[in-house]
């Protein structure tokens, strides 16, 4: 007999989702309304998680834990990072952070001050826009073609000022899906080195890659752009830990590890991360691959899926994600607002989406729409076609 999958339709926890998956999720939504907004996973975590976490539990302790990080979660991370990223990194240079927004945010702080400048690419998650801004700098934009994922790399030395500091990169692009290759690290990596720039690079995506596609990690690829770069990981897209806000900066010397940890105030206990939360990204990373591996695999179906029924939209194009696990089809060609469409398409069509607009992305991401499809099977077309159908009837009312 076959083991049932960790990802059938029958998986899916929908009363749970209801009561507490938030961040524009279903605990946020009528009953009715299927959700494909936030990238966070529908199922429930790797059963090593859950026994790691009621093991811990039944000690009864809580006491706090060192500001860094403990001691087992900064070896496992650099394990990790290690072994399945070929970047070699030592746990001391792992600082344990709330989130990998949370590092985002700290690395801009460190890097930038009132009035610098970061280089960021176009479209990409706002988190890099919101971080620099919080620490009173300004943001460049790199053009990042959002239908094929491919860099207006002239661009980039006339974004350069005297006050640019740091230089945004995420591989896989979110929300392009995209993976950089090893030629488009050079160009940034040397181009960052040769201005004196640090590399603020998230890769929280890097684990959610398709078949056929290879991941290479930035600081992999030479040390000259190692010694530059902050490297962000996080445990929410793979393995659904978003709401225990647990993630790691990879610092490259061990002046910049003691600057950010400053920087990130978690000595005075102000700030850092639930031991609880540690202990739950501890075991995903020793016991929850196979978990992951079975994740990424049923994604991989539902990409094909929703590139399929996008692709078949007149005037529609879709380009098949490399990584990550949501859709970015492009509408321009419909001359709609899609800020509009995805109001109607939730109040009339019962489906939440996210419109491929500037505050979340960038205005390279204009004309656009992000569907997520962190789902299971039965939800995901259910929700594909309630988007087509609201598409088409939208179009045609307005044509």
């Amino acid at each position: 007999m076959n083991q049932k999958s960790f990802f059938d339709d029958s998986e899916v926890p929908m009363n749970l989702l209801r009561q507490r998956a938030y961040n524009l999720r279903w605990a946020m939504q009528p009953a009715d309304v299927i959700v494909l907004t936030a990238a966070d996973p529908d199922f429930p975590v790797a059963p090593a998680i859950r026994e790691a976490l009621q093991d811990y539990i039944s000690g009864g302790i809580f006491s706090y834990g060192p500001a860094e990080g403990l001691p087992e979660f900064r070896q496992a991370c650099a394990k990790v990072t290690t072994q399945r990223k070929g970047y070699a990194c030592t746990a001391h240079q792992i600082l344990a952070v709330d989130s990998a927004a949370a590092g985002m945010m700290h690395i801009a702080r460190l890097t930038i001050q009132p009035g610098d400048e970061a280089i960021v690419f176009d479209p990409v998650d706002f988190l890099f826009k919101a971080s620099v801004e919080a620490a009173g700098g300004r943001v460049k934009l790199l053009p990042v073609d959002p239908d094929t994922g491919i860099f207006d790399f002239e661009k980039l030395p006339e974004l350069l000022t005297p006050r640019t500091k740091l230089l945004g990169v995420c591989n896989p692009i979110n929300p392009v899906g995209r993976i950089l290759t090893r030629e488009e690290l050079e160009l940034l990596g040397n181009f960052a080195v040769e201005n004196n720039l640090w590399i603020l690079n998230d890769e929280i995506w890097s684990d959610i890659i398709f078949s056929g596609q290879t991941f290479i990690s930035l600081p992999s690829i030479s040390s000259e752009i190692a010694a530059r770069t902050f490297t962000v990981h996080g445990f929410s897209k793979t393995f659904g830990l978003a709401g225990l806000r647990v993630g790691f900066v990879i610092c490259p010397t061990p002046e910049a590890f003691e600057s950010l940890t400053v920087v990130s105030a978690a000595r005075t206990t102000m700030t850092g991360v639930s031991t609880l939360s540690q202990v739950a990204a501890t075991a995903a990373y020793e016991h929850g691959w196979d978990w992951a591996e079975q994740f990424v695999r049923h994604l991989e179906s539902l990409r094909d899926l929703g590139v399929q029924k996008f692709s078949q939209l007149e005037g529609v194009s879709v380009l098949a994600p490399q990584g990550t696990y949501v859709l970015f089809p492009n509408f321009t060609a419909w001359n709609l607002p899609m800020e509009q469409v995805c109001d109607t398409l939730l109040k009339k069509y019962k489906v939440a989406t996210v419109p491929g607009a500037a505050r979340w992305f960038g205005p390279g991401a204009e004309g656009h729409l992000r569907v997520v499809f962190s789902t299971s099977r039965e939800i995901f077309e259910e929700g594909l076609n309630r988007v087509i159908h609201g598409l088409t009837e939208i179009r045609k009312s307005t044509c």
